[in-house]
């Protein structure tokens, strides 16, 4: 059984969760296709091009984060 949760999330805070985790995949995602475009098979992307888009995306998420949540206009997925 699970028990109920004792606390609350500030909208903020949890519109900038949602925003960094779309950053964050949308950036993972777009750089991992060009490092497979980049390779000798463009049309295949591997799990090592993922964890290295990964890696760059981290340093944007980083930056994201020192700048504050999201702006006034919502971050949009794709």
């Amino acid at each position: 059984m699970r028990e109920k949760a004792d606390f609350r999330i500030d909208v903020g805070a949890a519109k900038a969760l949602i925003y960094w985790k779309s950053l964050f995949a949308d950036e993972v995602a777009a750089r991992a296709r060009r490092l497979a475009a980049e390779s000798s098979q463009p049309e295949h992307v591997t799990l090592s091009h993922y964890q290295q888009a990964a890696q760059i995306a981290v340093r944007s998420l980083s930056a994201a984060i020192l700048d504050g949540g999201p702006s006034s206009d919502d971050h949009k997925a794709a």
